[in-house]
């Protein structure tokens, strides 16, 4: 499997899949507050990284996405925030370190590590204590490996509060 298919398969996870997040139909964080917490994830990672990468924002993660099949048996009227970015200007022969550096970054923040991949470029997990979903992972762009990193809240209701036709 290409590089670039891992790297929509994650997406496509990350926008698609429910996690926790609460009771069903019970008040959730606003839209407005998810999206900042996704970007508060995505930037502080970022930070850390050196040399200092450029984020490049993945246009198709600009748009909220319907929460479908939600794993905690709630509402599908919700959704699900999330943003990737492409880290770009980390040399070549840094690719791996910059990976190691998000890795470490995320276990001394507390967050769960789901998974990381045999070259160590394709990392998952989620933050604790909210329960959002990240990732990074390396594609080919045609010419050279860049790191993507992204992040996804929980499934949310779009103004924090269940609409009244998705009350029981």
């Amino acid at each position: 499997m290409s590089r670039l298919t891992v790297m929509i398969v994650v997406v496509a996870i990350l926008v698609t899949g429910c996690t926790g997040g609460g009771a069903v139909n019970e008040p959730t964080m606003t839209e407005a507050q998810a999206l900042a917490r996704v970007e508060q994830l995505i930037k502080e990672t970022a930070a850390v990284i050196r040399p200092k990468p450029r984020l490049d924002l993945y246009r198709p993660s600009l748009n909220p996405n319907s929460c479908l099949d939600p794993s905690d048996g709630g509402s599908e009227d919700r959704i699900v925030v999330n943003r990737s970015y492409y880290l770009r200007d980390i040399p070549q022969n840094q690719v791996a370190e910059a990976a190691k550096q998000v890795k470490q970054y995320w276990e001394q923040q507390g967050h769960f590590i789901g998974g990381v991949s045999a070259d160590g470029l394709g990392i998952t997990g989620r933050s604790r204590p909210d329960d959002f979903l990240f990732s990074l992972f390396a594609t080919d762009d045609g010419n050279d490996v860049v790191l993507s990193l992204g992040a996804s809240s929980p499934c949310i209701w779009p103004n924090g509060t269940p609409e009244p036709s998705s009350t029981p």
